[in-house]
């Protein structure tokens, strides 16, 4: 974290930005698992139907085998029949419904990772330019400070060679690995 109150800002609101993109992201991450849990129960919902199906054929093969003594019953099982035809319909349209609302979300789950990706570089991009400019205006402070007036107009020791005259110097500037001058 820098010490200036508004890069400090500056970085809060970036922060804050990569903090909504994640919510964001992690959202639209959960509806589409919850829409792949959909779509995997109709899809589950039309297997069922067609084995309901397939029994209700079969059901209708036994009766009209005895079509002379159970003409009701063969009635019955047409109609149970076409029921679970139309269940099975239903079921394969709400599939469809279900399938093109996962491609929308799995669109959107893409659109908005690239968004964050996307965001994630401008930011670190503003952040690497403020981090520079505060280090090049820190640099160009210490440098005015060492290399200001030389022959002692402001520093008067400097003037008559008085060791440890020299003014002040920025943090590190001219200092060794042991924190002496060099």
């Amino acid at each position: 974290m820098s010490t200036d109150p508004q890069i400090r800002d500056f970085e809060k609101r970036i922060a804050q930005d990569a903090r909504t993109d994640q919510k964001n992201l992690d959202h639209v991450v959960k509806d589409l698992k919850n829409a792949e849990k959909a779509h995997q129960k109709a899809i589950k919902g039309a297997d069922n139907a067609q084995h309901q199906l397939d029994k209700a054929v079969q059901q209708e093969h036994k009766t009209a085998g005895a079509v002379e003594k159970a003409e009701h019953n063969h009635q019955a099982a047409i109609q149970a029949e076409a029921s679970a035809e139309k269940r099975l319909d239903l079921a394969r349209q709400y599939q469809e419904r279900l399938e093109q609302e996962l491609q929308k979300r799995r669109g959107s789950v893409d659109e908005w990772e690239h968004r964050k990706d996307v965001n994630d570089q401008q930011r670190e991009m503003k952040l690497a330019d403020i981090h520079n400019d505060a280090a090049s205006r820190a640099g160009s402070r210490a440098n005015s400070v060492n290399y200001g007036l030389k022959n002692g107009a402001r520093n008067p020791g400097a003037a008559a060679g008085v060791n440890g005259a020299q003014g002040p110097t920025a943090p590190g500037v001219g200092m060794g690995p042991s924190g002496a001058a060099a």
